[in-house]
């Protein structure tokens, strides 16, 4: 019988106390409902409010630096002081920038990932060497840095994407990082079974309490109280390592004390890499982070398609030593022409976003027209999916924007000095 239904057998009165029961179960449950929407409100405005202060401080120091440097009667040694806290804010910002934009690409399942063999040991040898300066960077001088490798050596090495895998165990690690203090922090794997690898990050950290244990991996877990920061950083690069972790076939969780510390578990399936895999296995990054290049292009041409004036600015200032000649288009068309009416144009850096035509339509017009001049894609689109697109489109490199000076100035030569 459906609610409100009434039959000449029934009972008037034991039906009156049915209907009741029954709107008092569906008032119970639109009231779970409402404070649910309630809560979920709460804690995206609490999201929203922190994002905004997590961005706004950093912009603080750009800002309020940048103003000081330019009043009289600063000494250079200061100038220098504000200048590197600029920059390190400047990273900061650009790192809390991709945390959001990895987040919105992982709910919408649009993450991409190349597998490929790695190494195990070199893999996390070269984790360790970046972490322990990111450590000392932050002032934890009194923290050890463990890393603890495991023996069986026929498990040398997996297939997974070396780049996920990194950003996971480094999102672990820039936790711990935060939150110890003193003692130490060990990171490292040990094989379950011929199947599975653990992974595994613990700190003597300042612990996590159980209601936050249930939460960790949950984007709101550190913003219920707008007031309340329980640890520096924007609490999305422990939801990110959780999803990725989830994505790429495997599990995650942790085990924490207040005031004892942390312990970060997570496995994969092992999946073994073909032989041609095991002669080549990746070790993750290969750059060495002391190289610096100070090249010299004086009998070298660039155009620079950019229809942005600062960013050309830019460009022409970071180009200025080289003794390189620039040529500026600021929008395809003239990049167009200019390529048409002058015989030697050596390299081409080709922002993406542009008036009248893309970035991609220019590059397959100069392509048909000269195609052995190498195109640089300069974007601030910094996805996989770009990239792509830029070398489907003909670019034979791309560099995000924005700009990091050394590593810019190493590829350019890569291409400039083959020419």
């Amino acid at each position: 019988m459906k609610m409100g239904e009434f039959t000449p057998n029934s009972d008037p009165q034991q039906r009156i106390f049915e209907l009741e029961a029954e709107v008092k179960k569906l008032e119970k449950e639109l009231s779970k409902a409402q404070e649910k929407n309630q809560n979920f409100d709460k804690l995206r405005s609490a999201f929203l409010a922190n994002m905004s202060h997590a961005v706004r401080t950093p912009m603080n120091a750009i800002i309020g630096f940048s103003e000081l440097i330019g009043m009289e009667n600063i000494s250079m040694a200061k100038k220098i002081e504000f200048i590197r806290i600029i920059n390190e804010k400047g990273h900061q910002l650009l790192a809390l920038i991709d945390d959001i934009i990895e987040a919105a690409k992982l709910e919408g399942g649009r993450v991409e990932f190349v597998v490929g063999p790695i190494i195990i040991d070199e893999f996390l040898n070269d984790i360790f060497s970046s972490t322990l300066l990111k450590k000392l960077k932050a002032g934890k001088d009194f923290v050890e840095l463990i890393l603890e490798k495991n023996s069986q050596e026929e498990y040398g090495q997996i297939q997974a994407d070396p780049g996920r895998l990194q950003q996971v165990i480094n999102n672990l690690l820039s936790f711990s990082i935060q939150s110890t203090s003193k003692g130490s922090i060990k990171f490292g794997y040990t094989i379950k079974d011929p199947k599975v690898i653990e992974f595994f990050v613990k700190d003597t950290g300042t612990g996590l309490n159980k209601d936050d244990q249930k939460l960790v991996f949950n984007y709101f877990w550190q913003f219920e109280d707008v007031f309340y920061q329980r640890l520096t950083g924007n609490g999305l690069e422990l939801t990110i390592a959780g999803k990725l972790v989830e994505m790429m076939g495997g599990k995650i969780w942790v085990n924490s004390e207040p005031d004892t510390g942390t312990e970060f578990y997570f496995t994969l399936p092992i999946i073994r890499p073909s032989r041609a895999g095991r002669m080549s296995g990746l070790r993750g990054t290969e750059k060495n982070i002391n190289e610096k290049t100070e090249p010299v292009w004086k009998n070298k041409v660039i155009l620079v398609v950019e229809d942005d004036p600062i960013n050309f600015q830019f460009i022409e200032a970071l180009l200025e030593k080289t003794q390189v000649r620039i040529l500026h288009a600021e929008n395809g068309n003239q990049a167009l022409e200019l390529i048409l009416s002058i015989n030697k144009v050596d390299l081409i850096l080709m922002d993406i976003k542009l008036p009248e035509k893309s970035g991609y339509e220019v590059t397959r017009e100069i392509k048909n027209i000269r195609k052995e001049i190498p195109i640089i894609a300069l974007t601030a689109f910094a996805v996989n999916e770009i990239r792509n697109k830029c070398l489907s489109a003909g670019c034979e490199d791309v560099i995000s924007k924005p700009v990091e000076i050394e590593p810019f100035l190493k590829i350019v030569n890569q291409y400039l000095e083959d020419k």
